[in-house]
């Protein structure tokens, strides 16, 4: 009869700690899962504050150039040559228009019109059967890829053609179009310092042609 007793004890003592095991896993591993849960949205929240970060700084320099003004001038053929006020980003066809379009002997068929204006440009529509003046006919960018006028022989690079630009010691192709590039889609180059940004040109390469630029 005592061992029965000492055998049915053990067993009751056996099943309590299965039951205390059991009720104890199940109380520990909701709270793991719940950390596990925090974490996630914790790092799905940083990502999303990351997104919203740079989307907001996008969105910011769109609004930044949207309000910004150029001043170009246009002459030649066309009714209204005057110097007019645009906004940036503002096509070559937009300042024809506003200057009342082209005459009658305007040569339209080597008008780029799709080309981005930029500050200081001066567009020329040339005349029918008129030497031409530049190597597309009829646009000028007169705001100096040299400035012949003062006497300096250095190259603007915020109007110098991709041509103009691999003159340049260690600027090739590809480099003269990242320039080019960088330059329509920051509104132009306030310093020649701001090159190092331009993807191929660093410190090194800027020092071998830093002499020969300039920025107006």
């Amino acid at each position: 009869m005592e061992k029965k007793e000492k055998l049915v004890g053990s067993i009751v003592m056996i099943v309590m700690c299965l039951i205390f095991l059991i009720v104890g896993y199940f109380c520990t591993k909701p709270k793991a899962n719940n950390a596990e849960v925090t974490v996630k949205n914790d790092q799905v929240k940083n990502k999303e504050e990351v997104i919203i970060d740079k989307s907001n700084s996008s969105q910011e320099k769109e609004h930044y150039n949207e309000y910004k003004k150029i001043v170009v001038e246009i002459k030649g053929e066309v009714k209204k040559p005057n110097v007019y006020d645009m906004k940036y980003g503002t096509r070559v066809y937009e300042l024809i228009g506003k200057a009342g379009g082209y005459t009658e002997n305007a040569d339209t068929t080597c008008v780029n019109g799709s080309m981005k204006l930029k500050d200081e440009d001066c567009i020329i529509i040339c005349k029918k059967g008129e030497e031409n003046k530049t190597n597309n006919n009829t646009i000028n960018r007169s705001n100096s890829i040299k400035e012949s006028s003062s006497g300096s022989d250095k190259i603007d690079i915020n109007a110098a053609t991709k041509e103009d630009l691999k003159t340049l010691p260690g600027v090739g192709e590809v480099t003269a179009e990242k320039i080019i590039d960088y330059r329509d889609k920051n509104g132009g180059f306030t310093s020649v310092d701001e090159l190092t940004k331009v993807d191929r040109i660093g410190e090194k390469t800027l020092a071998k042609f830093k002499d020969k630029i300039q920025v107006r």
